[in-house]
């Protein structure tokens, strides 16, 4: 049995070398058929050659939806939560950048919860091998929807689809880079309203809690203000579609569910679909943090579906009014500066650990209630945070947080491997010395939530989950802005 199965994983990662590098060898010869005399009326016809000989911007996308059952995640739960269906398809957008002097960026936006850090690291080989230039030069950025695959996972059927994504990685980034033409950069920002709602509250009872929560009296206050700016970058291209990035922090997870296994975009996937009704715009969408923000409505799980679709087509009203008041800026160098950050891990509770380690397996064994009410006994808030108790137990003292920063000319873009909390993105942008500064969380990684200092003493779902100790995210702030006033000072 144990052969059987490395002689299966070696002809995976064969086979995954043979997709991805085309094939070993010399290539067989390919017979290609004559082109039909005539196009078909339904084609549109080619473009006219980008112009490349300085600042351009170009787009390419790739289609990621399952072909066939696979292990979703979002919800801690992707040992049984299979999916049944596709609601809506699933993509990967690559955005490519390159200056006067050739200096090329490529910025991948994935529909996907998250990709953890090894995963990440892969995807920006594969994608720079692709095109030529650094890894440090592509970022990846999920778009966080709790409807996607489960790369991590070991269930039946995901081996096969990281094949289709990894080979979309490449064919994303490599079309970003043949579409890239001449362009004007414009930039702006506008306030979305009444869309999201910081889901950390107290209420009448006098406590702290979340979105899990629907009981125990009426919400008195947030625990803080809650980040609706939308920020925006325009590419108006010369000869091609113009391109429309969007950077805005929310959960996107009305689709989804413990008991939900549709495939699907969610409210990303359908603002995508509204953005580009317009012929003339090819849309990517950038996701801030989010850590502490939930879609605004609060209602009954089975209108989700109607609900998910009303969020999209709202988001896209807004940017619509942020893309009529938009300003020109003068197009620039792209620069690129990392930073790795080595922070205190969290280790609080660890001497509830036997307990927790008890709750777990009743948890992965199905029987919830049960574990739910263990928990109570024992002074814990989930069985997700008996899971992260026992997962601190294994760490060192300390880890290490990979952080960039990205310059196009006067544009910024911040990248962290988190759920971050709207204050913290709201600090790097007030600080930022840049026109215009995207915040992205859930970018080259993925290590969780990153809580603001503030909310560990209200405890609480994230702050029972995070990896890291207080004052961490407080750190990468300060990384965050040191590495931008560097690209700052060097234009």
């Amino acid at each position: 049995m144990k052969h059987k199965r490395i002689v299966k994983r070696l002809a995976f990662w064969l086979a995954l070398t043979f997709v991805l590098s085309g094939c070993a060898g010399t290539p067989a010869p390919v017979t290609i058929a004559p082109a039909p005399e005539s196009a078909p009326a339904t084609e549109e016809p080619a473009p006219p050659p980008g112009d490349t000989s300085g600042f351009c911007v170009g787009v390419g996308r790739a289609d990621i939806t399952p072909e066939s059952p696979v292990p979703l995640a979002g919800y801690g739960n992707v040992d049984y939560r299979i999916s049944k269906r596709v609601l809506d398809p699933l993509y990967i957008t690559a955005v490519a950048v390159r200056d006067e002097i050739g200096e090329t960026l490529i910025l991948l936006n994935i529909d996907l919860v998250n990709l953890k850090g090894d995963l990440a690291e892969r995807v920006r080989a594969f994608a720079a091998d692709e095109v030529g230039i650094a890894p440090d030069h592509v970022m990846t950025n999920c778009t966080h929807t709790h409807s996607a695959p489960a790369l991590e996972s070991s269930e039946p059927g995901i081996d096969r689809y990281k094949i289709k994504f990894y080979k979309a990685v490449k064919s994303a980034a490599a079309d970003a880079v043949a579409d890239l033409d001449a362009c004007s950069v414009f930039i702006g920002t506008t306030e979305t309203d009444r869309l999201n709602f910081i889901r950390r509250y107290y209420k009448t009872a006098g406590f702290i809690t979340d979105n899990a929560d629907y009981g125990t009296g009426e919400i008195t206050a947030h625990e803080t203000e809650i980040d609706q700016e939308m920020r925006l970058i325009r590419f108006v291209r010369e000869n091609r579609k113009d391109i429309v990035m969007a950077n805005w922090q929310c959960h996107p997870h009305r689709t989804g569910g413990s008991q939900k296994y549709d495939v699907s975009a969610d409210i990303i996937g359908v603002w995508r679909k509204e953005a580009e009704k317009d012929e003339d715009v090819l849309f990517a969408f950038f996701q801030g943090g989010a850590g502490n923000i939930d879609p605004f409505t609060r209602i009954p799980s089975e209108s989700r579906y109607t609900d998910y679709k009303d969020i999209g087509k709202a988001l896209n009203e807004h940017m619509q009014e942020g893309l009529a008041q938009l300003r020109e800026i003068a197009p620039g160098r792209v620069r690129v500066a990392t930073a790795t950050l080595t922070a205190p891990y969290n280790h609080a509770d660890e001497d509830k650990l036997e307990i927790s380690k008890k709750i777990y397996e009743v948890f992965r064994g199905g029987d919830r209630e049960k574990a739910r009410e263990m928990c109570k006994e024992a002074g814990l808030s989930s069985y997700f945070e008996a899971g992260a108790i026992i997962g601190r137990a294994s760490r060192p003292e300390t880890g290490e947080i990979p952080l960039a920063c990205y310059a196009i000319g006067d544009i910024a873009i911040t990248a962290a491997p988190f759920e971050t909390f709207c204050q913290s993105e709201q600090k790097t942008r007030a600080g930022s010395p840049f026109a215009m500064t995207f915040s992205c969380g859930y970018a080259n990684g993925s290590q969780g939530y990153l809580p603001a200092a503030e909310c560990y003493q209200n405890r609480g779902y994230e702050v029972a989950v995070t990896h890291y100790a207080r004052l961490t995210a407080e750190m990468v702030v300060e990384s965050h802005l040191e590495l931008l006033a560097d690209l700052a000072a060097n234009p």
